[in-house]
């Protein structure tokens, strides 16, 4: 296995004259050579007296005569630096916002490097302090800790191409503005993000890795997978991401989140963590708490926030495998973090590849689901109470059967319709529906979320009670596929 190593050369210029210096410096910031990742080469000059000078010359041409001439070495071409110093104090160049982040990160070890440089040449001074203008290099290696033949990168290289490829969707609607994430999909301009990020756009705009932002037109979108589709026209340069699998996401596989959380200002942002778990079937709730569908997810911890919607989360061979969706936030009320989601690419590409051809997608839904259903109707009804009817409000603690009340027998769900060919001759009105799969029902809520943990076909075992001829109430058990709505 091969060490591969990234060199990246800056210059920076020194003051040509300092009008007041202490008399004595000190520091204890002397760059060490086992210090990583940075390592400092610096050519200095100093003035010396001209016997001194003559000497030394006499006894490099003498010692260059014996010495068989070496290899030289090839020397890597520099690169411009992005920032520059002024006369009296460090400044960096004007950037613009969205790179504010990765570019203070760089600005600040540019400075520090230079800061160490300086004082060097302080030090190396003969008492007057006068200052030679000198040319240091700053060497940036990069060590690779994993397996180079098998293309898998370190955390900071894999957030690097993951950037090259995302974006910030920002819109206008009727009532605002929002912004969320996404990705670069082909290099013709076509772009997955989120359907909930664009949903009642007016108007909505992309601005790129560069800063560049541009115009953007809504190709089309699948709002039960949160899945949907931009085009952006006449933009070169742009970098499609590489495309993974999610099917072979692994509990524990490390993975990175790309986007822009809050505000334009955090755009490639990127945050790390693990796949919790690869395939995790979540029912989404509407605002009453019932089911409305069920979606097919990849769980993970990394920290996603609003804003991170759209975006792309990551291998560490750079390859896009989930597209972030949303985390949990609050559970009943109590506050959890680490609890995040990201749509499966393997079903994303299979949506967006429909839209581009067609500008929609038909067919099963390779995400979302629609919820299952147990194939009755009725109403959770409290044990030991008498009702005058099902539906009825007039409950009574005690009554008799002669005014046309009933008593519950415990607590369960009372059916009062049996409308689905599942359920037929296995359950009928009057029976009370008192657990499924060993979980204690008492409202329909219950029977709601308890039916859509399982995916439409697969079979529940039903707990009821039925009463016999001579009025007494008898305990049975049935299975039952569920249906989907």
């Amino acid at each position: 296995m091969e060490d591969e190593k990234r060199l990246n050369e800056d210059a920076c210029s020194l003051p040509e004259e300092v009008a007041e210096a202490p008399a004595e410096l000190e520091t204890n910031e002397t760059p060490s050579a086992s210090d990583a990742p940075v390592s400092l080469e610096a050519e200095s000059a100093a003035i010396l007296p001209a016997e001194e000078a003559a000497a030394q010359e006499a006894d490099a041409e003498e010692a260059a005569a014996e010495e068989v001439p070496a290899k030289e070495a090839p020397v890597a071409p520099a690169i411009s630096p992005d920032w520059q110093f002024g006369t009296s104090a460090p400044a960096p160049v004007a950037r613009k916002t969205h790179q504010g982040r990765p570019f203070l990160i760089t600005f600040i070890a540019v400075f520090a490097v230079c800061v160490l440089l300086l004082i060097g040449t302080f030090l190396l001074g003969d008492g007057s302090f006068e200052i030679i203008r000198t040319v240091f290099t700053e060497r940036t290696v990069y060590v690779r800790e994993y397996d180079s033949e098998s293309g898998l990168l370190t955390p900071n290289e894999a957030a690097d191409v993951v950037r090259k490829s995302t974006v910030t969707v920002m819109i206008r609607t009727d009532t605002g503005t929002g912004i969320g994430s996404g990705f670069v999909y082909s290099a013709d301009g076509y772009i997955c993000t989120n359907y909930h990020v664009i949903e009642g756009a007016t108007t909505v705009q992309v601005m790129l890795p560069d800063g560049r932002t541009v115009d953007a037109q809504i190709k089309g979108g699948n709002a039960d997978a949160d899945v949907a589709v931009l085009k952006i026209d006449g933009v070169e340069g742009l970098v499609p991401a590489v495309l993974g699998e999610s099917a072979s996401l692994l509990t524990g596989d490390d993975v990175v989140a790309v986007g822009s959380p809050g505000k334009v200002d955090y755009a490639g942002t990127a945050t790390f963590g693990k796949v919790s778990y690869p395939n995790r079937l979540v029912a989404m709730d509407d605002d009453s708490g019932m089911v409305i569908k069920k979606m097919n997810l990849v769980q993970t911890d990394t920290s996603v926030n609003p804003g991170n919607s759209g975006g792309p989360l990551a291998d560490m061979y750079g390859r896009v495998v989930g597209v972030v969706v949303m985390k949990v936030a609050t559970i009943n009320g109590k506050t959890f973090d680490g609890i995040g989601f990201a749509l499966p690419i393997d079903g994303v590409k299979i949506i967006v590849d429909a839209i581009i051809q067609s500008g929609r997608f038909t067919g099963q839904n390779p995400i979302a689901e629609s919820r299952s259903l147990l194939g009755v109707s009725g109403r959770g009804l409290v044990g030991g109470m008498w009702y005058d009817d099902p539906m009825a409000e007039n409950v009574q603690e005690s009554a008799t059967e002669k005014d046309g009340y009933f008593r519950m027998p415990t607590d369960g769900i009372f059916v009062m319709n049996v409308n689905g060919s599942n359920a037929l001759n296995k359950l009928q009105a009057g029976d009370i529906i008192t657990a499924i799969n060993g979980m204690r029902m008492y409202s329909i809520y219950d029977v709601v979320d308890q039916v859509n943990r399982y995916h439409v076909g697969e079979r529940v075992t039903v707990t009821y009670q039925r009463m016999a001829l001579n009025g007494s109430y008898q305990t049975h058990t049935v299975e039952i596929a569920l249906i989907a709505e």
